[in-house]
């Protein structure tokens, strides 16, 4: 009997080694589109400088809070005819300024810097937040008359967001943005 039991143990042991060693490695497989005619940011649309409000902690006084919307635009022109739809995708400026848990932009004022407070972006329609690292709302593009090139405008949103609750100070942050098209 107890050659039995060790028989089975045994086996017991090598089927669940066996699954837990069969999910150790994968494959990530990545596929883009790189296209040769694209729309130009207008210009004076290249550094947008976003002011947010001056807003007491108290509307900011725990995790998850959001406060301080702010609208923004980013708008293009010269679009060809073969570009319907365009979208600013948001990045991370040299992989740094972005909590990789909220998705937001980290407060990066050295000095007097408030606490706990950072910086969403959001899409305006819906309200709906954008992680850094991912794309924005499409917009449509117009076409021009008399097939002159498109333009479009793109509206979107940054606010404050609190990891927990803000103490007083500044708030700085930056992202990049390259266009996207559908």
């Amino acid at each position: 009997m107890r050659k039995v039991n060790l028989a089975v143990c045994a086996l017991a042991l090598a089927i669940s080694s066996t699954a837990t060693f069969a999910a150790t490695n994968g494959t990530v497989s990545f596929e883009g589109k790189l296209i040769n005619e694209t729309c130009q940011i207008q210009t004076g649309d290249e550094d947008i400088l976003v002011i947010l409000p001056t807003l007491s902690t108290a509307s900011l006084d725990g995790a998850g809070k959001e406060a301080g919307s702010t609208n923004f635009t980013i708008s293009v022109v010269d679009c060809p005819a073969a570009v319907t739809g365009v979208a600013a995708h948001f990045e991370a400026i040299n992989s740094d300024g972005v909590n990789p848990t909220t998705g937001n932009l980290t407060n990066s004022a050295t000095t007097d810097a408030a606490g706990q407070a950072e910086v969403r972006l959001y899409n305006l329609g819906d309200s709906s937040q954008i992680r850094v690292g991912n794309t924005g709302a499409m917009f449509n593009v117009t076409p021009g008359a008399d097939d002159a090139p498109g333009t479009a405008t793109m509206s979107y949103a940054g606010g404050y967001y609190a990891t927990a609750a803000t103490t007083a100070g500044i708030v700085n942050a930056k992202v990049q943005y390259v266009l996207a098209y559908n």
